[in-house]
């Protein structure tokens, strides 16, 4: 009785306020209908950066908006394991010349300013869903080992490659305790690659032995 009250409440709540498209668009996401979705080729500029999808398809777009603009996870139990896999197939080749790496999660963090207006870093979601998917604990997860220290322009703002560089310069900072571990950098698109080239250069300067990033999307 219970459950088919909360079924028509549920049913009444969509005729008045209607699910968002995008959101019908992510809810309906599956582990069979995901890996449809259209590759992203190799990110030539930077070859430690690896995509999975390529953001002008709408499904892929409206994924990374829910998750962005709205918090909404429901797909990210499929793209935790994708990425995943992606990070083991790239680190594979550092374990192999380096029996002793280590490596730690770390997600691109964003600046307070950004999180009391949003409520929450997306990047962070999406690396908790990789470490879901890591059962022999092979990365360390330390989003507390690396922020951003200064709230900068939106990078759609900038209107070339250098200012959106010089935008970057100096906003994020590194823990000491990165030194010598390799670094997997976690988030949600990739664009021109000047964010994660500040934050690989952030934490290179800080002791790190290598950093891979790592999107949903470019």
């Amino acid at each position: 009785m219970l459950k088919s009250l909360q079924k028509l409440l549920n049913s009444l709540i969509e005729i008045v306020v209607p699910h968002r498209k995008d959101y019908v668009t992510v809810a309906q996401i599956t582990n069979r209908n995901i890996t449809k979705l259209p590759k992203s080729p190799p990110f030539e500029d930077y070859d430690w950066i690896t995509a999975l999808f390529q953001y002008k398809n709408d499904t892929v777009r409206a994924i990374i908006w829910e998750l962005k603009y709205k918090g909404v996870t429901l797909p990210l139990d499929h793209i935790g394991k994708l990425l995943f896999d992606e990070i083991l197939d790239v680190i594979s080749d550092t374990i192999l010349f380096d029996a002793h790496a280590t490596f730690l999660l770390i997600p691109v963090p964003i600046s307070n300013e950004r999180r009391a207006e949003r409520g929450y870093n997306q990047s962070e979601y999406i690396a908790r869903s990789v470490v879901a998917c890591d059962t022999e604990h092979t990365l360390l997860y330390a989003p507390q080992w690396f922020e951003k220290i200064r709230e900068t322009q939106k990078q759609s703002q900038t209107e070339s490659r250098i200012e959106r560089l010089q935008n970057l310069t100096g906003s994020f900072r590194a823990n000491p305790q990165v030194r010598d571990y390799y670094v997997v950098l976690i988030d949600d698109v990739v664009t021109t690659g000047s964010t994660l080239s500040e934050a690989r250069k952030t934490l290179l300067d800080a002791g790190a032995r290598e950093v891979f990033a790592f999107t949903i999307a470019h």
